[in-house]
């Protein structure tokens, strides 16, 4: 069997900078990006977030760009936190839809409260979507859960396949007088016919709750066709300590429910200066296109690109 690890291994520090943060220093980043290709007119579409500290506004603004080659993006559409109604904007996906259309799926924490839910706006292209027409399509409170958010989307004839970051269902273990730190999230998949409706969801990736560099961050970020199933990138990370500095881990999968982490030693790839995180893969042919939030020797975060030849 090909090891992936070994085969996809890339520098970070030699990738190509797609965009900068909008400030200098710990707290500011560009990222929490996801990635949509459509093969018949080979457009890459990117969605991105600018944040700031937090006692400067945190993620206030979001965006999608557009490229012919992955690699250069012209921004065509954003929306700053206002138009949601929100204090800050997190992860979405912009994606081709089976019909022809395009969907923005986008996750943010709705103002003066601690719960992040999951919209969607539709358009017929990217730079035509409408932060107004945008619909719930994931309220946490319908599943007894605080949060769903970071939210990356398949979709074929058959379906949509929605996976999001949630909070863990293990809590913090009591031994004797001792209380252990609990895991921090876990990864759901929601299933849909129409990527509106989704009645159920499944966790899918879990963390193990020990003192592993991956011991309690368990957030899936994307999947690529590999051999006779998937190969996933996630993040993962120890305590809340490394909240904002995760790293970077890969998974195989027969099915897309069920994964299996490959040991590598340690994080698969990180930066000098601190985290790679938000690894998103994305398989053109043979060739696969890394996209990931890279922390700068400022401690900010740029957003980067690598591409690997398979």
């Amino acid at each position: 069997m090909n090891d992936p690890a070994t085969l996809l291994a890339f520098d970070p520090t030699d990738g190509t900078v797609i965009r900068t943060p909008p400030g200098t220093g710990y707290g500011y980043w560009v990222g929490g990006h996801k990635v949509g290709f459509d093969p018949d007119s080979g457009t890459f579409a990117i969605f991105y977030r600018e944040r700031s500290p937090l006692e400067h506004g945190r993620g206030g603004r979001g965006a999608v760009a557009v490229s012919s080659d992955g690699i250069d993006f012209t921004e065509v559409w954003s929306a700053d936190k206002a138009e949601f109604a929100s204090s800050s904007i997190e992860v979405g996906h912009c994606l081709p839809t089976p019909d022809g259309g395009w969907r923005l799926y986008v996750s943010y924490e709705r103002a003066g409260t601690s719960v992040w839910r999951i919209d969607v706006m539709e358009a017929s292209s990217p730079e035509l979507l409408q932060s107004q027409s945008r619909r719930t399509v994931l309220e946490p409170g319908e599943y007894g859960l605080s949060y769903i958010k970071d939210p990356f989307v398949y979709a074929d004839d058959t379906g949509y396949r929605l996976y999001a970051a949630v909070p863990a269902r293990q809590g913090p273990l009591v031994i004797g007088d001792k209380v252990q730190a609990g895991p921090l999230d876990a990864t759901v998949l929601a299933v849909s016919d129409d990527g509106l409706i989704f009645p159920t969801v499944e966790y899918v990736f879990e963390a193990p709750g020990d003192n592993s560099w991956h011991g309690r961050r368990a957030r899936l970020s994307s999947l690529i066709p590999w051999e006779d199933g998937y190969l996933a990138t996630w993040d993962g990370g120890r305590t809340y300590y490394d909240n904002y500095e995760e790293w970077c881990g890969l998974a195989l999968s027969p099915d897309g429910t069920k994964f299996e982490r490959i040991d590598t030693g340690g994080p698969w790839v990180k930066s000098p200066h601190g985290s790679v995180r938000y690894v998103y893969a994305l398989r053109v042919e043979d060739q696969v296109f890394f996209y990931y939030e890279y922390t700068r020797e400022d401690g900010s975060h740029d957003l980067r690109v690598s591409l690997v030849e398979i």
